[in-house]
């Protein structure tokens, strides 16, 4: 990843979280100049890492890269132009494209239905099929994102409960909320490989997404009406169904039961109704996610 900044037109300074990594990143991060080393003495999840990161910055805009992302030349200067505060744009969607075919788009942002679940924007769709008239997202990735600093900053940042997960759904809804919108940069192309981290379908994964699913439901009021809670719950039966039969866990469900408990001791946002005009509806989103785990387990990984 630092490779790949460092061969942007002017590389920018960059503050590398160690989320108490391994022992060789400080010396990885001491062979670039423009590089930063901030050492956290334990793991203490994303959002709260990227809070840390951002308090240490003073740049007018943030701009957020994991560790598992190599940005293609230019991906930095597009995704900072494509901030406008002035114009309400507060937000920047980069476009990562997967790492075993470039071709194709893993994620141009998220996507959040009637029901708070999330998606990743044009997964699976050629990265030709993007332009400049393409529609933004409701909001980046995590993963490839850039924010107007004042802004994040009024919003309180990212939700310091979500270890990990979701926490751009619930800070795309508060930007949102705030006055803000999302612009694409469709020109700020990176290379993901997909839950380098913690592997797609493990249990750790869908315990922590259960989580963050579970806390932003009653975070956000979603099942207070007897409507949305009929819908959200057969949506997540059979998220949870799904992943007991194909990925033989119910890591999923026990998340989710964790994170709504959690959700009792933090304050109640209104159902951001207002800001879901657009939203998907909750089946095309369900749709899209079984197509991407098909795709995902019908071909093998090309490295190199």
């Amino acid at each position: 990843m630092l490779d790949s900044l460092a061969a942007q037109s002017v590389p920018v300074r960059t503050i590398v979280v160690d989320n108490a990594g391994p022992a060789d990143v400080a010396e990885i991060v001491a062979r670039h100049d423009f590089a930063e080393h901030l050492r956290l003495e334990e793991n203490v999840g994303f959002g709260r890492a990227v809070n840390r990161g951002a308090a240490e910055s003073r740049e007018d805009v943030l701009v957020l890269v994991n560790d598992d992302c190599v940005c293609h030349p230019g991906f930095v200067d597009e995704i900072v132009d494509a901030i406008d505060p002035a114009d309400g744009v507060t937000m920047a969607a980069g476009v990562l494209v997967e790492a075993r075919d470039e071709k194709t788009i893993d994620t141009a942002g998220v996507m959040i239905d009637a029901t708070l679940l999330g998606s990743d924007y044009m997964n699976g769709m050629p990265l030709d099929s993007i332009g400049p008239e393409t529609p933004a997202p409701a909001g980046p990735s995590g993963g490839a994102a850039a924010f107007d600093r004042s802004a994040f900053a009024e919003v309180g940042g990212f939700d310091e409960n979500l270890f990990a997960y979701w926490e751009d759904v619930d800070l795309t809804l508060r930007l949102l909320r705030a006055g803000g919108r999302c612009a694409l940069a469709t020109r700020a192309v990176g290379t993901h490989e997909h839950s380098a981290t913690l592997g797609s379908g493990s249990s750790r994964k869908n315990y922590l997404m259960g989580w963050g699913r579970g806390y932003l439901l009653r975070k956000w009021s979603v099942i207070d009406s007897p409507g949305r809670a009929l819908g959200t719950l057969a949506n997540d039966g059979m998220l949870c169904g799904g992943q007991l039969v194909l990925e033989r866990t119910t890591s999923g469900v026990h998340g989710r039961i964790a994170g709504f408990r959690a959700a009792g001791d933090v304050p109640r946002e209104p159902y951001p109704a207002d800001v879901l005009r657009a939203a998907p509806r909750s089946h095309g989103t369900l749709g899209r996610r079984l197509k991407r785990y098909r795709r995902r387990h019908s071909r093998p990984v090309a490295h190199g």
